[in-house]
């Protein structure tokens, strides 16, 4: 489950690295507000980067899925997703969820977002974005996702609570495969304070990194 809060100003000094998630609120008169949080990458998504890491280099090999072409759904249901109560949800949440875990995705139009491909994204070492991204790492790959004031309006709905990632080729449009697998997904810890309304840009930056554990 993700520890969130809210801050002003980017927390670059003394940021807890597991805060992994950032969002940036930008209002219509420019002002931006950050909110972080922690994510877990699923079962699908351990298999993603063990199958990324062992192919050699020069094989053509696609991984299936591909989370390279990933896209974003939040999700707004009233009550936030429950940890998956298969597995050991108390210590990895959310672990082995699918899509089908998602309660309540967000797919008005324009709201299932492609990473920014045009920018790079995903990259490893967004650190010169460090400004913005403060859990920007030299060993982190970074999912970068932005929404204009078009996209997603909560201001009379329920708030936001979470998220995942997935394949793009599992969506079309803004319509997604039931029970998709998904690189991650997560919850806010305070989403009666987070609304995205149609003054809003929001940017959302997920950063992974390897445990480093055996």
């Amino acid at each position: 489950m993700l520890d969130m809060f809210w801050s002003k100003t980017p927390q670059t000094n003394n940021i807890n690295p597991k805060l992994n998630v950032c969002v940036v609120k930008t209002d219509e008169n420019g002002n931006k507000s950050w909110l972080y949080g922690q994510n877990m990458v699923t079962d699908d998504g351990d298999i993603y980067y063990a199958t990324r890491a062992g192919v050699n280099p020069t094989s053509q090999v696609v991984p299936d899925p591909n989370f390279f072409n990933a896209a974003c759904v939040l999700q707004n249901p009233s009550t936030a997703d429950s940890n998956n109560p298969s597995g050991s949800p108390s210590v990895y949440p959310f672990k082995n969820d699918t899509y089908a875990n998602v309660s309540s995705p967000i797919v008005t139009a324009g709201a299932v977002k492609d990473v920014d491909s045009g920018n790079g994204y995903p990259k490893v070492n967004d650190t010169p974005n460090i400004g913005e991204n403060t859990g920007a790492d030299v060993a982190a790959v970074t999912y970068k996702f932005i929404w204009s004031t078009a996209q997603i309006n909560t201001g009379s709905g329920n708030p936001i609570t979470g998220g995942c990632i997935i394949d793009s080729g599992d969506a079309s449009g803004d319509s997604v495969t039931a029970g998709s697998k998904i690189l991650t997904h997560w919850n806010f810890v305070s989403p009666s304070s987070f609304h995205k309304t149609n003054t809003d840009t929001l940017t959302l930056y997920v950063n992974h990194t390897m445990s480093g554990q055996a």
